[in-house]
């Protein structure tokens, strides 16, 4: 049992239905009277905090039910009479009448605005939904017309393939006959080109032998000339170095030489001074010894041509030194062309 806010006990009106999402009709009723009682009006979200949760899409039309068995409640309970009412009672009795009735009138004035909305609401739904029959009943012909143009575009094609397939079959019966020719001419064609190929790879075969011994051929000569090649490289390095050794040998003697020819050049100086002083003296001692005077000069003379000769064997060796030098560097440049004009190795030939 539950106290109306007019001081009578009421009864709570029987559950309608669980809530879908745990919060049930009687927590809600609960909550509503409690709120009630103090003088609150119930709303959705203090019936949310009074009851510490709750989803507002489940407890709205919960709430909407127990203001539905609220009415019958107040509906149901008989008003007392004022005169049968104590004195210190009526002042209360009549603001709880008046604060019944604002709070009657409040919800009265929220359900009409609700219906209001909700007749506004319709009102556009309706006029949205004509739109839209509107817009299907043009798109419904609009798909007809596109039917029956598209069903007489199909039998137009139906007619065309129907002729197309009378073609086909004739194309069909035309040329199997050829199909059966080509097919043979295939065939021909394939054992030509079988034996055509066939020859064609005898052919290369031969080819690739040819070319081989050719190759073999061509590396024999190439090694063969490279090993004469070699072997006159060689020669020339040791002609080349018999022309040094002797070379050598020719710069040797001739600083030898040079060495006695300056020396006997100093030795036949020194007797030409002694000669030439002893005829001084004999000149000056023996002036009346003709014979000794004659011999003196013919030695004299003797020495003179001995020193000439030895000037003239200087000269000559000179000359076969340089001679030498010239054949030696005609020798190195020959070696030089030889290895400049070596043929280039021959590659293997592809195959």
């Amino acid at each position: 049992m539950q106290l109306h806010p007019n001081g009578v006990q009421a009864p709570v009106p029987t559950p309608k239905r669980r809530g879908p999402r745990g919060v049930q009709l009687e927590e809600v009723c609960e909550a509503a009277d409690a709120l009630l009682a103090r003088g609150l009006k119930p709303t959705i979200e203090r019936v949310r905090q009074h009851l510490g949760g709750g989803s507002p899409n489940t407890i709205s039309p919960l709430l909407d039910d127990w203001y539905v068995g609220l009415s019958a409640r107040v509906a149901g309970v008989p008003l007392p009479a004022e005169d049968d009412l104590p004195t210190d009672l009526r002042s209360a009795w009549n603001h709880a009448k008046h604060e019944a009735r604002a709070f009657a009138n409040a919800a009265l004035q929220e359900e009409r605005a609700a219906l209001q909305q909700g007749r506004a609401q319709l009102a556009s739904d309706q006029e949205a939904l004509a739109t839209r029959n509107e817009e299907w009943l043009g798109s419904k012909a609009a798909l007809e017309r596109a039917l029956s143009e598209t069903q007489e575009a199909s039998e137009a094609l139906r007619a065309e393939l129907a002729v197309v397939q009378r073609e086909l079959a004739d194309l069909r019966g035309r040329t199997g006959q050829q199909i059966d020719q080509l097919r043979g001419e295939l065939a021909t064609a394939s054992r030509a080109h079988d034996a055509l190929r066939n020859e064609h790879a005898h052919a290369l075969e031969a080819r690739e032998a040819a070319w081989r011994e050719e190759r073999e051929r061509l590396q024999a000569r190439e090694a063969a000339h490279e090993k004469r090649f070699l072997a006159e490289v060689d020669r020339a390095r040791q002609g080349a170095k018999a022309l040094e050794a002797e070379m050598a040998k020719e710069k040797k003697r001739r600083v030898q030489l040079e060495d006695a020819s300056a020396s006997e050049r100093a030795s036949l100086g020194a007797a030409l001074q002694e000669a030439r002083s002893v005829e001084r003296e004999l000149r000056k001692e023996l002036q009346g010894k003709g014979e000794e005077l004659l011999r003196a000069q013919a030695l004299r003379q003797g020495l003179e041509a001995r020193l000439e000769a030895a000037d003239q064997q200087l000269v000559d060796e000179k000359a076969a030194h340089a001679a030498a030098r010239v054949a030696l560097a005609q020798a190195i440049a020959a070696v030089g062309q030889k290895v400049g004009k070596r043929p280039p190795k021959r590659g293997s030939r592809a195959d």
